[in-house]
């Protein structure tokens, strides 16, 4: 099946709406994740988002791509599961993807979105350097250069809507008020 970034990012709403709407102390949020079959899905949407990258000649899919999957690889570490429904992603589909993204960062190829993205990112550095150290030189020495004191991200300045239908990437970005609150 051929995927496109509105099918995948349709897909990981509807996880996201189910994952939210279900109740319970965190094991039995995260049982019940399991027994659904959520957290298979989700593994499926980020193998998914790999396959689109490696696939498509289209450069702005392979950087949208990209950047949900180095989202996805951080979230999934970062958050709790049960309140994600983001869990145990394939370690070699992150590693791929950050393997991807040490030579867009090697041949500067980094957009200035996906620049605060990735600084934001690493402001838990060893969440990418557990895959990258040793293996990934330009993503790691990226990681270390953050300077963890500054907030990378763009508190209401980006236009309203740029975060729509991008995943629980744009979710998240949207929850942590990177777009322009509209006033009346």
């Amino acid at each position: 099946m051929k995927h496109s970034l509105d099918n995948l990012s349709d897909n990981e709403w509807q996880l996201y709406k189910d994952t939210i709407s279900l109740s319970g102390t965190m094991q039995d949020l995260t049982q019940q994740l399991s027994e659904n079959g959520t957290y298979d899905k989700y593994r499926e949407i980020h193998q998914q988002y790999l396959e689109l990258l490696n696939t498509t000649a289209d450069d702005k899919i392979k950087t949208e791509s990209l950047k949900r999957l180095t989202f996805l690889n951080w979230y999934s570490i970062l958050e709790p599961s049960c309140f994600t429904g983001v869990d145990n992603l394939d370690d070699k589909t992150i590693f791929n993807s950050l393997s991807i993204l040490n030579d867009y960062i090697k041949d500067n190829k980094l957009d200035a979105e996906f620049i605060w993205m990735l600084s934001y990112y690493s402001c838990w550095d060893w969440i990418i350097l557990t895959f990258s150290e040793n293996k990934l030189d330009e993503l790691t020495k990226f990681v270390k250069s953050v300077d963890t004191s500054i907030l990378h991200i763009p508190k209401n300045q980006l236009s309203k809507g740029s975060m729509d239908n991008r995943g629980q990437m744009g979710i998240y970005w949207t929850s942590v008020s990177v777009e322009k609150v509209e006033t009346k």
